[in-house]
């Protein structure tokens, strides 16, 4: 979130060598004993991105052998590591520095008294990144990185993967700005600095606004520095704010805080807004609005990969779906994804990269590493609400289900919090550590509880894809905020090819093991009939009338009680055949567009028609309009119509007026079907001379319909 400016320019260590190693070092002077070859890698990047290291998980020992020629007089020195996957140890000339576990944080150490000038500095790091070799076992907060099933498990992103940098500075160092503010003008700075010795500075600030008019604020405190790390907090009040909203309810206005201490100097953006979570809705800037968002994976398994360009591209993807909103699933991201997100008006649910069990042994470390991530994040306005663990409870990927293992998930999504160590004593752990960390938003102990957060996988997992609708009739307190649902498809012919060459019979071990397709899953829904063509566009066909069935469903029954909705999942990672509406080559599938239409800001809808309908059979569906802009629609015309074949059976329509956030029943579209054939419904929306479609297939047959699969 910061943009750092520097008393002098930072000497970037580029580079490196590397070896594996077995076990952790007990010194430095371990590593003058290592008789195997030291090899160049590349940093920023990833071992198993050089091919001496390509299946590699474990232990490696880098090391960089650097002169430094800056004058020492007057100035201290740090040295700064942007990302490390996954924990890090750092000598520097044989002094041992400190670590470092946890992959989204920066961190430092200060080598006033270890760099070596007009000489060779030696500086050593030990990188670990262990293998996960269980999904319920695992030692480390790695999130989608931690045998999450919709990656390659082989994939380890190991590795020295952020810049490495000496930096000068003065007497007193900035090393952490951030800065927050509520849509009253109530604002916060955050800093922290560092010294080498106790003295008394001034903090001096200036807020500005970038891109608009506004009256800015300027204020100076005097503070006491002791030595070693200091934090300080400092009101300021903006005048006259303008507050950031969501792209569908206003503008996105961000201010920049430029602070100086001493010599030294940093500057940081922020929005104004309130979020606040009441009754599983949420409210921001005091007005309630409903959540369309989708569930967003790492932009890359490598992520040294993520450039700004293809992270931006990511947050567009989003708002071009006509999506509000997005749940950043399983991990942090690259800080210029939240910065797009800024400016492109899309407010984020941010997990903690914690899924599933894990040992008891990581607790302090989710602490510490949860309290860096709110640290971290807390000045982007785009971030709306944290969530401390995905699904807490034991899961296993179809492939390892057993009735024990079901029968084992099942009491434990089910059982109360006390029962488990992981919801007991974990979560509410780490619900403190982001509280403490960021005050500023609301926090959810847990993605996946069957009446709050809840992941509902009919069509996939269970039942048929229609079964959600008669279940939340029965149960409605199923669909209060759902941050998952969805079904696999096949990616883009073309993408395809990388994985399953066209011609060839398809391996079904390899394409689960490698490319984490749920073989029996998919068969279940999307028969193999031998034509790889045909089976990719079945996939992509069924993903998407599961994507438009719930999604339209919850949006009609928006705050009753449904304050939101989350498809799972935006884009892939690596090469696989998943959950995605986008694959790893970005090539959009059919669920895309449909969930274009069913997350626009203003929707025409029906109940979803079943499958399939009898010859005479009298058909009635109930229409509503979604409308989930801050303004009423009026004068509102609709129309509906039925085609069987290339002939119109039925039609009808009406006006209306649409109170703004809200969702009505405008009427029902009504026949009886005269003959058998593919039949389509059709509905259009005209709004101040916008149209708004959207449209429903099914069959109609002699005797029984078909069983909706």
């Amino acid at each position: 979130m910061r943009t750092r400016s520097l008393h002098g320019l930072p000497q970037i260590l580029t580079t490196w060598q590397a070896v594996p190693i077995k076990a952790p070092l007990e010194d430095a002077g371990e590593a003058a004993g290592i008789k195997r070859a030291w090899i160049p890698v590349r940093v920023p990047g990833h071992w198993q991105l050089e091919d001496t290291f390509a299946a590699y998980e474990g232990i490696v020992l880098y090391r960089c052998r650097f002169g430094h020629r800056m004058p020492t007089s007057g100035a201290m020195f740090s040295l700064l590591f942007e990302g490390v996957y996954y924990s890090a140890r750092v000598w520097l000339n044989g002094v041992y520095l400190g670590g470092h576990e946890g992959y989204f944080s920066p961190f430092e150490f200060d080598i006033t008294d270890t760099l070596a000038v007009g000489g060779e500095n030696n500086l050593l790091v030990e990188v670990r990144s262990p293998e996960e070799p269980e999904e319920n076992d695992r030692k480390t907060i790695g999130g989608a990185w931690a045998r999450w099933d919709g990656m390659d498990p082989r994939i380890n992103p190991g590795g020295i993967f952020g810049e490495v940098n000496v930096v000068p500075d003065g007497e007193v160092r900035i090393n952490s700005l951030t800065a927050v503010a509520d849509h009253t003008g109530h604002g916060r700075a955050y800093v922290g600095l560092y010294s080498r010795e106790r003295t008394r500075t001034k903090l001096a600030g200036r807020v500005r606004p970038l891109g608009f008019e506004a009256p800015g604020v300027e204020f100076e405190r005097e503070v006491q520095v002791e030595e070693g790390q200091n934090h300080f907090e400092v009101g300021f009040h903006l005048t006259a704010v303008w507050a950031w909203w969501t792209w569908d309810r206003g503008e996105q206005p961000l201010y920049e805080l430029v602070l100086g201490c001493a010599d030294a100097e940093e500057r940081t953006r922020f929005g104004a807004r309130t979020v606040e979570l009441r009754d599983w809705k949420i409210y921001l800037n005091g007005e309630r609005i409903f959540l369309r968002g989708i569930n967003y994976l790492p932009s890359d398994a490598y992520p040294a990969r993520a450039s700004e360009e293809r992270l931006r591209a990511d947050a567009s993807l989003v708002r071009e779906a006509g999506m509000n909103a997005a749940r950043v699933h399983a991990h942090v991201a690259n800080g210029h994804f939240y910065r797009a997100c800024d400016e492109l008006g899309l407010l984020l649910l941010q997990d903690f990269p914690l899924q599933w069990t894990h040992r008891r042994s990581i607790l302090e470390s989710a602490i510490t590493q949860a309290g860096e991530m709110a640290r971290l994040l807390r000045g982007y306005p785009s971030v709306g609400v944290y969530l401390a663990h995905d699904e807490p409870f034991y899961v296993a990927p179809p492939e390892k289900w057993s009735v024990a293992g079901l029968l084992r998930t099942v009491v434990e999504v089910l059982s109360p919090r006390w029962m488990l160590w992981q919801r007991r004593v974990l979560d509410p752990a780490v619900v403190r550590a982001l509280g403490e960390g960021d005050d500023s938003r609301p926090v959810i102990d847990a993605a996946g509880h069957p009446l709050t957060t809840n992941h509902l996988y009919f069509g996939w997992y269970y039942g048929k894809f229609r079964d959600l609708e008669r279940v939340v009739r029965v149960f409605p307190g199923l669909s209060r905020l759902p941050t998952e649902y969805g079904a696999q498809a096949l990616p883009d012919p073309e993408s395809l090819e990388e994985i399953w060459s066209s011609g060839k019979e398809p391996s079904w071990e390899a394409l689960s093991f490698n490319y984490r397709l749920q073989t029996q899953r998919m068969l279940r829904y999307v028969p193999w009939r031998g034509d790889r063509a045909a089976f990719v566009r079945e996939s992509q066909e069924y993903q998407a009338r599961v994507l438009k069935h719930a999604t339209e469903l919850f949006r009609r029954r928006k705050y009753r009680p449904t304050g939101g909705t989350f498809a799972f999942m935006l884009n892939d990672p690596a090469p696989a055949i998943s959950w995605s509406v986008v694959d790893w080559r970005r090539r959009r599938k059919i669920a895309y567009d449909v969930l274009r239409t069913a997350m626009s800001p203003v929707l025409i809808c029906a109940e979803y028609p079943k499958e399939s309908y009898r010859v005479c059979e009298r058909v009635s569906l109930p229409l509503f309009v979604v409308n989930d802009l801050p303004q009423a629609l009026d004068r509102v015309s609709w129309s509906w119509e039925i085609l069987l074949g290339q002939y119109r059976v039925a039609r009808g329509g009406g006006e209306t007026r649409v109170k703004k956030d809200s969702a009505v029943r405008i009427g029902e579209a009504r026949t009886t079907l005269p003959a058998s054939g593919s039949a389509v419904l059709r509905l259009r929306l005209c709004v101040e001379g916008k149209t708004f479609s959207n449209e429903y297939e099914f069959q109609v047959g002699e005797g029984q319909g078909r069983r909706d699969p």
